[in-house]
């Protein structure tokens, strides 16, 4: 404390009295000071340590308060410094390092120190007056510096197979000391670990050395203790991924390529064209994704082929890699001129292509399947050279076929086909052989007229260029005349001849002629006649009811072909060939009378038929029929020898078809179809088992197949056929068939012994059944159908007919029976005058019943359709329907 109340003595002897003695005697007042500071007037200093230590930076609040029994008497405090200089307020809207703000009404002075520094530290006082006696205390700030990071990231980052060290700076006075841990275990200085004044140093960093380090700043003066974890991530530079060196796209299309990468953090993707050293990640055309090193052709071109560097960067360093794309441009034909040659000489085609790579070129004439190989083809008479070159982006390809001794068979299309790995392209082109007229496709017949019939004598000349044609005949030039025109001159010309004059009967020569040359054709018109007598008619094969003969024709000399043979036939006792009965075939087919009848003698006699008509009979030949005898021998649909072996298609069944035979003068009315096992002995067959055989019969005249079932696999049969008629059996055709291999069945359907007009007929009765019993159910349940219709229940509305009859009682008369819809009177009309109802001739077969009074009172009612008049009772139907 301030002024004589530190003196002790003073304390001592002046305490003990009040102000006035107990007689009213008045002390003098240096005792009256000591009795004032007796009674605690001073000032007090917050915070109350008379030496405080403050770290350098913080900011200070001293506060300065009077601690006396009236306050009133004390005066406003103020701060002094270190150098005894008077600490001031701070200006309005200022904040300066160091001021003082009072407080008056509690009798308070602060001190603000807003970051400390080590020239601020010293002694500050705080004076103040009490009734003119001074006040004063005092403290003294000694400054430190605390724990301080100054480079200490709190994320740092190394590169992998590198030397790096983890920074951490720390400052503070009293310097601190350091200690280092990762993950809690404490790292101590040794291969690979180099502990530092500044950070941790980690030789040949490894990715084992990701992790939290933790730097520890300890300062035992003070005890003050600070950590600091430090992230470490070590990052690894790009490390390129094994991929094709060699990329190929197409042209038009678009393509993308990849660039992958390994890397800590991932790396960052370029582009660029080794070429032209561009960016494609800002070039037309291109995208680059520079996160997933993908690289896009938003449409190739040809000229995009090359070498393209792709190179990922990351902050541990960059890597890059080369890749060569390789554009494939479809083939395409650009040259393929068609070209004309002589027959006889040499004919070329040439057909030039680009495309990327250099496109493959090959020929093939449109008439064969097969390519014309590079090199010599047909014997070397044929000869295809290639060659390619370079064109700017692009390969053009170039091949030559070339014909050597050109004929007509080497004319047309020729296919240039040009191939590469990008596709193909086709063009055709023509090699035109021009020759000279021919007339190989024209034939020598002679062309027929009769009775002044005219006639077209054609000439066609096939030649390259086109020929000339003119006629002669007789070796002199063809004149026109009535008879005669010509029409035509060339490469199609025809002469129409009408020959009212033998002399017009003759050799027409057609000239034809180009620049390579000419040629001719003969032509003969000659005079046509009916046939000649047939040469020979026999007799070939008979049977009771049919007869074949074998007919050798005349000669054609003096006409045009035969057409058909004609004969006459008749019974032996007939003599007049008027009423004989006529069969005519065409030329070279199957000649046979059929029904004819057993038993009996027939005469014939044949003609043969061309286009003028139909030539002289020939003698007669007399026939006698055998008598009735069993069915001919039935033939197979399919020539096949009777000792040969067949094999089926299943192994179960096998199905038989045959023509049907000659009845021989009785219908056929069954065939019996029989089968047996059998073996090859010797080269002869042998039945295995009679019991095995098995017989069935087919009841059909019509019946020309068979399927027989039920066989074992893997099994030779020998299958018979006979026809049979009233008078017995027929040779049996015969057939040897051996089974497919297969699973033999344990059941099988039954041989079908119906034929198809019983199966046919069935159906038919069977949907009839099924119609039947419909309309009964639809009568029963709904009044409608064909029943209900019979029975009335359609009946018509009769309204309009009883307008056309003006009938007076139909609207008393109720519905029928079948119908429930009632009916109300018609308006009244003039009555027309009565029908008379009268039977039909045709539908009455009797009289209708109770036509007097008693018909009339009965329930009926009467219709008319325009054309008859129907009377129908309210009961059961009488009578039929009556014309008026």
């Amino acid at each position: 404390m301030g002024g004589e109340i530190d003196n002790p003595i003073y304390s001592r002897k002046c305490c003990r009295f009040s102000r006035f003695s107990s007689k009213g005697n008045f002390f003098p007042p240096a005792c009256l000071r000591i009795r004032w500071g007796c009674s605690a007037q001073n000032l007090r200093i917050f915070p109350m340590q008379k030496q405080q230590t403050v770290a350098v930076g913080k900011s200070v609040v001293l506060t300065c308060q009077a601690d006396a029994s009236d306050p009133a008497l004390v005066s406003q405090p103020q701060w002094r410094d270190p150098k005894g200089q008077i600490i001031n307020e701070a200006a309005s809207g200022t904040r300066p390092e160091i001021y003082t703000e009072p407080m008056p009404a509690k009798q308070l002075q602060l001190l603000y120190i807003s970051s400390i520094t080590p020239a601020m530290a010293g002694n500050y006082t705080c004076e103040a007056t009490f009734t003119n006696m001074p006040l004063s205390a005092s403290v003294i700030l000694d400054t430190f510096v605390a724990i301080t990071w100054t480079n200490a990231n709190e994320n740092q980052y190394a590169t992998k197979g590198k030397d790096f060290k983890v920074m951490c700076e720390v400052t503070a006075e009293p310097a601190p000391s350091v200690d280092w841990f990762k993950e809690g275990t404490p790292i101590l200085t040794g291969d690979r670990y180099v502990i530092d004044v500044n950070g941790l140093l980690i030789k040949s960093i490894e990715e084992s050395d990701d992790g939290t380090y933790t730097c520890r700043a300890v300062v035992i003066q003070t005890g003050e203790l600070a950590e600091r974890n430090i992230k470490l991530e070590v990052y690894t530079a790009p490390e390129m991924e094994e991929r094709e060196t060699r990329v190929v796209i197409k042209e038009g299309e678009s393509a993308s390529i990849t660039c992958k990468a390994r890397g800590k953090p991932p790396p960052t993707y370029s582009w660029i064209k080794a070429s032209t050293r561009e960016n494609l990640g800002t070039a037309s055309r291109f995208s680059v994704n520079e996160i997933k090193g993908l690289l896009t052709f938003d449409r190739v071109e040809a000229g995009d082929y090359g070498k393209y560097i792709c190179s990922a960067v990351n902050q541990a360093g960059h890597n890059e890699t080369e890749i060569e794309v390789e554009v494939l441009v479809p083939p395409k034909i650009f040259e393929l001129y068609n070209t004309t040659a002589a027959e006889k000489t040499e004919g070329r085609l040439e057909c030039k292509a680009s495309g990327r790579p250099a496109p493959r070129i090959s020929f093939r004439k449109l008439s064969s399947s097969e390519r014309l190989l590079n090199g010599p083809n047909d014997d070397g008479r044929i000869i295809i050279e290639t060659s390619n070159r370079q064109t700017g982006d692009q390969m053009q390809s170039s091949a030559v076929i070339t014909i050597t001794s050109l004929n007509r068979t080497d004319d047309g299309l020729y296919e240039c086909v040009a191939e590469n790995e990008g596709g193909e392209a086709r063009k055709n082109g023509h090699l035109t052989v021009q020759f000279k007229p021919t007339f190989d496709h024209m034939t020598n017949v002679p062309i027929w007229s009769w009775n002044s019939q005219p006639v077209n004598i054609s000439c066609i000349a096939e030649s390259i260029p086109n020929a000339t044609i003119k006629w002669k005949f007789h070796d002199v030039d063809l004149i026109e005349s009535p008879q005669v025109r010509i029409y035509g001159s060339g490469p199609i010309s025809y002469v129409t001849v009408t020959p009212t004059d033998r002399s017009l009967y003759g050799v027409y020569k057609c000239l034809a002629t180009n620049t390579l040359g000419e040629a001719e054709h003969i032509n003969q018109l000659r005079e046509a006649f009916p046939p000649g007598t047939v040469t020979q008619a026999k007799q070939e094969t008979i049977t009771a009811t049919s007869v074949s003969f074998n007919i050798v024709g005349p000669p054609e000399e003096m006409g045009p072909p035969i057409l058909a043979y004609t004969t006459q036939y008749k019974e032996n006792g007939n003599y007049d060939w008027n009423l004989a009965m006529n069969r005519t075939w065409s030329a070279n087919s199957p000649y046979i009378v059929e029904n004819l009848r057993p038993m009996f003698s027939y005469d014939f006699r044949f003609a043969a038929v061309n286009r003028v008509g139909v030539g002289s009979w020939g003698a007669p030949i007399t026939v006698i029929m055998p008598r009735r005898s069993p069915p001919e021998q039935p033939k197979w649909r399919e020539a096949v020898s009777s000792e040969s072996l067949i094999h089926g298609k299943f192994a179960d069944r096998y199905e038989l078809q045959w023509k049907v035979p000659a009845h021989n003068g009785e219908p056929i009315d069954m065939y019996e179809i029989s089968y047996c096992p059998v073996m090859k002995v010797s080269g002869e067959w042998r039945i295995s088992g009679e019991s095995d055989c098995l017989t069935e019969e087919l009841k059909s005249y019509e019946a020309i197949n068979y399927e027989v079932r039920g066989l074992q696999p893997d099994t030779r049969y020998r299958m018979h056929v006979r026809a049979h008629n009233i008078l017995g059996y027929s040779l049996p055709a015969q057939l040897y068939v051996q089974t497919a291999l297969g699973v033999e069945r344990s059941g099988f359907a039954p041989p079908q012994l119906l034929s198809s007009g019983a199966i046919v007929g069935i159906a038919l009765a069977g949907v009839l059944i099924c119609l039947l019993i419909v309309d009964l159910l639809l009568f029963c349940f709904r009044r409608q159908g064909v029943i209900a219709t019979i029975c009335g229940k359609r009946v018509k509305t009769h309204k309009d007919d009883e307008t056309k009859l003006g009938s007076l009682y139909g609207w008393r008369f109720p519905l029928p029976y079948c119908s429930t819809k009632p009916r109300a009177p018609p308006s009244p009309a003039p009555l027309p005058p009565p029908v008379k109802l009268v039977p039909t001739p045709t539908d009455e077969k009797e009289p209708l019943k109770e036509t007097g009074d008693d018909a009339i009172k009965r329930n009926s009612s009467v219709e008319f359709d325009g054309r008859r008049v129907y009377a129908t009772s309210g009961g059961p139907i009488i009578g039929k329907n009556s014309a008026v």
